[in-house]
Order: C-alpha cells, then sequence, then structure tokens
C-alpha cells in the first residue's frame, strides 16, 4: 500500500469513521484502510453501527492495513502539510506530511469484520436535507427508557411515495413527513438512535442519499460514504392513533415568545419534570408554575383569544423541545380538554412537522 490524500479531506474522512474506544473485541478499535481504484477506503465499526468513507487519492500502490483508529486520528489533526503520504512498510504504517514522519504498527486486516455491500435494488432516494430534518425533529421525543426497546429509536415509515419520521416516549411524540423516490422500502423499521447521530456526521443536505432494508439492516449511502446498522426489534405502535383530529381550543403563538416565556418560569423549578401551568384568559397566555410549589414563576403573552379560560399542565422541556424544532416563526397549539393530548405545529401549513404532548397533573 502507497497512496497521497490531500490532508484536509484526510481529516475530515477519519472524524466521520466511527470505531470503540475501548473493546472487548481489540480488533474493533482501528479502522481498515484499503487503497484501490483511485481512492482511499477508511471503514469501522462497534459491530452495531458499520461506517464506510472513501476519498480520492493518488495510489501507487493498492493494498489495506488495519490501524488504531484514536492514533490515527490525533494524527491526522497535527500533520502540517496540505499533502500526507500514506505506505506500508513491514508491520507498520508510515505516514509523512513535509517534514513531519510517523510510524504506528498495524493489525492484519483479514481480522476486520466483513461489510454487508450496498442492497441498490431495495433503495429508495431522499435529499439530504430532508433526511437531515427527519432525524433532528424527531429524535428528541425518543424514549431513553432501555426497557422500552421499540421506543428507543426513530421510525422510518414508508407509505407510497413519502416517509414519516416518527419518535415517541409514551409521554410525546414527534412527526416529521418528507417525500422519497422509488419503491424499493416499505413498512415501519425502528432506526437506532446512535446509528442516526452517525448519519447526521455523514449526510450532507445538498446530496441525495439511498436508503434500503435488507433482512434485519438498514442501510444509507451518500456520494461518498455508507452506513449500515442493525434495526431495532419490537412493534412501533400505531402513532396515527394518537394524534387527534378534533379540537376544542385553538391559539396562535410566537415561538420565540412561548419558548423565552416558558424558559422563565421553568428555571425557578428545582423537579427533573419541570411542571408549568398554561392558563389562557381573555387575550393572554400566563405561563405559571404549580401553585402549590414554595417558589412561584409566572409570565404573561398577549395572544388573540376571547374563550372561557382555560388550565392545563405540562413538562415545561417537552413544550420548548417540541416548537424548538418549528422553524415557522408562528406556532399553533390546538387542545381538547385539559386531560388530553395536546398538539403543536407551525401555522405554515407547508412545514411537515408536529409535535404531540400529554399533559400533565399539576
Amino acid at each position: 500500500m502507497k497512496i497521497t490524500v490531500d490532508r484536509k479531506i484526510f481529516q475530515e474522512a477519519v472524524k466521520k469513521v466511527i470505531a470503540e474506544k475501548k473493546a472487548a473485541l481489540p480488533i474493533l478499535t482501528n479502522f481498515l484502510l484499503k487503497a484501490e481504484n483511485g481512492r482511499l477506503v477508511i471503514q469501522g465499526t462497534d459491530l452495531e453501527v458499520f461506517t464506510t468513507y472513501w476519498i480520492n487519492a493518488d495510489v501507487e500502490e493498492e493494498g489495506a492495513v488495519c490501524v488504531n483508529a484514536k492514533k490515527l486520528t490525533d494524527i491526522s489533526k497535527v500533520l502540517p502539510s496540505t499533502e500526507v503520504s500514506l505506505s506500508l512498510e513491514k508491520s507498520n504504517l508510515k505516514i509523512v506530511s513535509g517534514k513531519t514522519k510517523y510510524s504506528i504498527p498495524t493489525v492484519d486486516p483479514n481480522d476486520f469484520p466483513t461489510f454487508e455491500s450496498f442492497p441498490s435494488d431495495l433503495a429508495v432516494s431522499i435529499s439530504g436535507s430532508t433526511l437531515l430534518n427527519g432525524i433532528t425533529k424527531t429524535v428528541y421525543a425518543a424514549s431513553k427508557d432501555e426497557s422500552r426497546f421499540a421506543l428507543n429509536g426513530v421510525c422510518f415509515s414508508f407509505v407510497d411515495n413519502h416517509i414519516d419520521f416518527v419518535a415517541t416516549d409514551g409521554h410525546r411524540l414527534a412527526l416529521y413527513k418528507g417525500e422519497i423516490t422509488g419503491k424499493g422500502v416499505e413498512g415501519k423499521h425502528i432506526v437506532p438512535q446512535k446509528a442516526l447521530s452517525e448519519v447526521k456526521k455523514l449526510v450532507s443536505e445538498y446530496e441525495d442519499v439511498e436508503i434500503a432494508i435488507s433482512g434485519s439492516s438498514i442501510f444509507f449511502k451518500g456520494g461518498d460514504w455508507m452506513l449500515s446498522a442493525r434495526l431495532l426489534e419490537g412493534i412501533f405502535p400505531d402513532y396515527t392513533q394518537v394524534i387527534p383530529t378534533t379540537f376544542n381550543i385553538q391559539v396562535e403563538v410566537s415561538k420565540n415568545e412561548i419558548i423565552d416565556s416558558v424558559k422563565r418560569v421553568v428555571v425557578a423549578e428545582e423537579s427533573d419534570a419541570k411542571p408549568i401551568k398554561l392558563t389562557l384568559k381573555e387575550n393572554k397566555l400566563i405561563v405559571s408554575t404549580p401553585t402549590s410549589e414554595d417558589t412561584f414563576a409566572e409570565d404573561e403573552i398577549d395572544i388573540d383569544y376571547e374563550g372561557e379560560e382555560f388550565e392545563i399542565g405540562f413538562n415545561g422541556k417537552y413544550i420548548i423541545e417540541a416548537i424548538d424544532e418549528i422553524e415557522d416563526s408562528r406556532v399553533l397549539m390546538k387542545f381538547i380538554n385539559k386531560d388530553s393530548q395536546t398538539v403543536i405545529v407551525p401555522k405554515d401549513e407547508n412545514e411537515p412537522y408536529l409535535a404531540v404532548v400529554m399533559p400533565m397533573s399539576i
């Protein structure tokens, strides 16, 4: 193996490939580097997520080596010259950049886990921006409770020419709708949060991404990268049954005003639940802490409302997180009664985001 690569591109590449820092299998702390077909291919895995990234390279001699991922990443950060040469000498990888030289040990590349090929015949295509939005605007609502296994990820629900990204922890739900092309994938598939975090590192909003399902794995493929991950087992709940369609009260608020108001109030709360009370009165929305608490906080927002007085309690953190993902400056809050779920959506109907938050007793 003997190649030359651009330093900046090489630095970015090694940052985007996953590897274990400490592992029961020492081979997982390594990257597999392959010089082939005019490019350098970098692979890493923790056996749950498999990432592959490739960059253009001047390949003088093809070959493959396994090197410690952390050591290679740390070295890449301090290389001085615009070009980096990598070559295998005996059992060490020699790295040269300008007047700086390194020699680091390698391990047998044949010991590295085998990666599955991307199943192109089973793929659909989605824009990078839609994929990023779908992940970012829903993953916050996924459960952190490991006992609720099927809720620990984001459900990708493929129907005809669109995809629903859905996450819920049983107390709240987030939904984002996106368009896809192709018909290679259908049904509901639960993608773990760790895999989605790695996808966000790889995908560019300006590229199209292919998504495929094969067996118990999901695959993502961009212009210069590929990721595969094991899907979560279990049955994701029928989220369409959780989203109400009729309401008794609807108010419009400024996104920034409601978030700032809730933040002013929850700062006075000591409990993790961050309980708040929303009170609708004539032309005003009052945000307050429960009156039973020793410490009290209250804030007021001017709104257009002429109905009867209405009170409902929430976890303040849930309200902030649900509204924070809305891009529109105006937000609609839709209520049924104090004991039923509330729906929060952008006023702009072209923004395909929806949040559901369950009330709490206060």
